[in-house]
């Protein structure tokens, strides 16, 4: 509920309530995975005003997309260690290893 007050403050303080936005054009799928998987880390990283904060001002839909699909679509592989951390944990981790590779 906090959360969403300060949300609702910000878009007063910043104009930004829909009435007086000009439309944005949607954004190409790749952003919206990161914003999703920007979205998944606040989450999981305890961010939760940030979060709400963040998924008002990218216009998201409340309901984050599903793990399943983002992993499916981004052609990750996950294993037990990964499957409680973020994806994007995941993703920056890959890349130090192919790095050290």
């Amino acid at each position: 509920m906090k959360a969403e007050m300060r949300t609702e403050v910000m878009k007063l303080l910043d104009g930004s309530n829909k009435s007086h936005r000009t439309k944005r054009p949607k954004p190409p799928h790749d952003v919206l995975l990161l914003n999703e998987l920007i979205r998944e880390y606040l989450d999981w990283i305890g961010y939760k005003y940030t979060s709400t904060v963040f998924v008002a001002e990218c216009e998201m839909a409340k309901q984050p997309l599903d793990r399943e699909f983002l992993i499916q679509d981004l052609g990750v592989k996950e294993n037990e260690e990964s499957k409680d951390l973020p994806l994007l944990l995941g993703l920056v981790e890959t890349f130090k290893n192919l790095k050290t590779a």
